[in-house]
């Protein structure tokens, strides 16, 4: 059994998608590329506002993945 949190760091664009999705911390390839596809295949997000206009937000998840 693998488990273990992978951190992954996307961008919520303008538009509410997430896009330039990657690995910041991981823990095996295959959880890897799980938390990665999940978060990859996501509903669109609300896009961040500042000062009235929409904006780009960076986010960084942890995925907790627990295998028996």
């Amino acid at each position: 059994g693998i488990s273990g949190k992978v951190y992954v760091r996307f961008v919520i664009n303008k538009q509410g998608e997430v896009v330039k999705a990657e690995i910041v911390k991981g823990v095996h390839p295959l959880l890897d590329d799980e938390a990665l596809r999940v978060v990859q295949n996501m509903p669109n997000w609300s896009p961040g506002i500042q000062n009235g206009e929409k904006v780009n937000v960076s986010m960084v998840v942890p995925v907790n993945f627990v295998l028996k």
